[in-house]
């Protein structure tokens, strides 16, 4: 990918005009300028192969983009991006913001080259207005704490109305160790989100259900079942989503605009 990625001049340049290199997770990078049209095809090719080897679905994280040791843990906003076709040449401060956005769009549309036949899957950390066309996301690294757990349901409801239905936390938390009680209570609301999963860091405690015991296992399996039950619920919300824009986690003044009252509830 590098090799091919170098021949095709496909590098965000920085100040001087040379390849910008940051450290990210695998140690030095250089990062794809999805402002120009060359750049977005040949991500989005990469995913033939890809996805020949039985992916269902793409992950597309660190694309705020994060870059390691660096004071503001992204690359010099005096980076600078060539552009092409609609996007005009700028430097990083202007592209910043939709340099997820614009990644996550290529991937679909190489997913979508890949398997036609099938729906893309795209999920992002970074987006701007107008992801959702491309991509679920969820909000980030949060801890396992029950504050975490709490400002989950504002993030959410706040996304959807933003325009990001397909959203959700890392239930249990992705940094620190999660304790029984907590994890117990976050996968049962958890069932609830529009996009439910459970993730965590390298070196918390595990957080598999089965990993906090046989109570937990079991209030787990209940959530579970009732989230395969709600599916079809789910399915309908979802393709209203997709048409009206309607959220599909949904604030509860939605249910009496005229009462502003409810326009202060955060947690329903």
């Amino acid at each position: 990918v590098y090799t091919t990625g170098s021949e095709g001049d496909n590098w965000v340049k920085d100040k001087n005009g040379n390849d910008f290199v940051g450290k990210v997770w695998p140690g030095e990078c250089k990062f794809p300028d999805f402002t120009r049209p060359e750049t977005q095809k040949w991500w989005a090719d990469l995913y033939l192969d890809f996805m020949a080897t039985g992916m269902d679905g793409v992950w597309n994280d660190m694309n705020e983009p994060a870059v390691f040791e660096v004071v503001d843990h992204s690359m010099p906003v005096d980076n600078f991006h060539r552009g092409g076709g609609v996007l005009p040449a700028g430097t990083h401060l202007r592209y910043h913001n939709v340099y997820g956005m614009l990644m996550i769009r290529s991937s679909r549309e190489g997913i979508i080259n890949a398997n036609p036949e099938k729906r893309p899957f795209v999920l992002s950390r970074s987006g701007h207005l107008g992801s959702h066309r491309y991509g679920a996301t969820w909000t980030g690294d949060n801890s396992g704490t029950f504050e975490h757990m709490k400002l989950s349901v504002p993030m959410v409801l706040n996304l959807g109305l933003s325009g990001q239905s397909f959203c959700g936390p890392d239930i249990g938390g992705f940094d620190g160790n999660t304790t029984n009680e907590l994890f117990g209570q976050w996968i049962a609301m958890g069932a609830f989100y529009p996009f439910a999963r459970g993730h965590a860091a390298i070196g918390t405690n595990e957080k598999e259900p089965w990993a906090f015991g046989p109570e937990i296992e079991n209030v787990s399996r209940t959530a579970l079942n009732r989230r395969y039950r709600l599916l079809p619920y789910y399915y309908t919300l979802f393709q209203e989503a997709s048409t009206t824009g309607m959220p599909v986690m949904r604030p509860v003044f939605f249910a009496d605009v005229k009462d502003a009252s409810l326009r202060k509830e955060e947690q329903a």
